[in-house]
């Protein structure tokens, strides 16, 4: 299993605002499953999500939790809620050494509930797709 550091030593590029952003996730293994950040602007995030032979959740749980980590870095400066799912679908299987990039947008902000939509591919092929909430503290 990867330990919680592994990603900034292959990531050392990134701004240390975007680094200080995913070591501050209050989520710790097994449940992080955001592992690297690529890009954040105001609208998007692109991150990384490592599936490795050791993982103790089923990989389709923690593909969806890897949007919701990634999401909750786009709005929120703390932890936010996951609040709901919508229309997810998960088109290919995750294999032990799968290396998934995950794409959220921000689509709607209702006050303290946020709507995003999310997609992951593998090697540029889509693998999962779906729309999810999140809800401020």
């Amino acid at each position: 299993m990867l330990g919680a550091g592994w990603y900034a030593l292959s990531h050392s590029a990134l701004s240390t605002q975007h680094m200080n952003w995913l070591s501050a996730l209050p989520h710790q293994i097994p449940f992080r499953a955001a592992s690297a950040l690529i890009r954040k602007d105001e609208t998007s995030i692109v991150g990384k999500f490592l599936w490795t032979a050791n993982e103790s959740l089923p990989p389709q749980i923690m593909l969806i939790e890897a949007m919701a980590q990634f999401a909750g870095g786009l709005v929120f400066d703390a932890q936010g809620f996951l609040s709901g799912i919508d229309n997810c679908e998960i088109t290919r299987a995750i294999e032990p050494g799968d290396v998934v990039i995950v794409n959220v947008s921000v689509e709607a902000d209702f006050g303290r509930i946020f709507r995003f939509s999310g997609t992951a591919t593998i090697d540029g092929v889509e693998v999962a797709r779906g729309r999810f909430y999140l809800a401020a503290p």
